[in-house]
């Protein structure tokens, strides 16, 4: 299933991913900005690949983020230690945000052994001159 990122990229299912949220490790409005369809993907485990725009060669959803998501689920779900160790730091503040944010927390524990394949989330990024303002 391919999602696009904000409303720069046009497609049948878009995300709201935003890179300054990224920037101040905001990673509550990041996990909550999950779609639920994803944890139904997930179970049914069918792949799934989001599309970016941004200035550089691989913005920050494609470098940071979807890799952080991908390690926090498999870490959760199958105890799998994180592959992106790189991104220690933004991977402790999404696990410290899903420890003490309770209703985030029974979101994603609701579909824990639910999910038996490992989590598998692509991402691109498109490279743009100037992103689109889209007011």
């Amino acid at each position: 299933m391919i999602y696009y990122n904000l409303t720069q990229c046009s497609g049948d299912r878009v995300v709201y991913f935003r890179s300054t949220d990224i920037e101040q490790k905001n990673y509550e409005r990041l996990l909550w900005s999950v779609p639920d369809e994803w944890f139904f993907l997930f179970y049914k485990g069918e792949p799934i690949h989001v599309v970016d725009k941004s200035t550089h060669k691989r913005g920050k959803i494609e470098r940071i983020f979807i890799p952080v998501l991908n390690d926090l689920l498999n870490a959760m779900w199958f105890g799998d230690k994180p592959k992106n160790t790189n991104l220690s730091e933004h991977f402790l503040f999404a696990s410290k945000t899903i420890h003490d944010c309770k209703n985030l927390r029974r979101r994603f524990d609701f579909w824990f052994k639910k999910i038996s394949n490992r989590i598998i989330i692509t991402c691109a990024t498109i490279k743009v001159d100037k992103e689109d303002n889209p007011i």
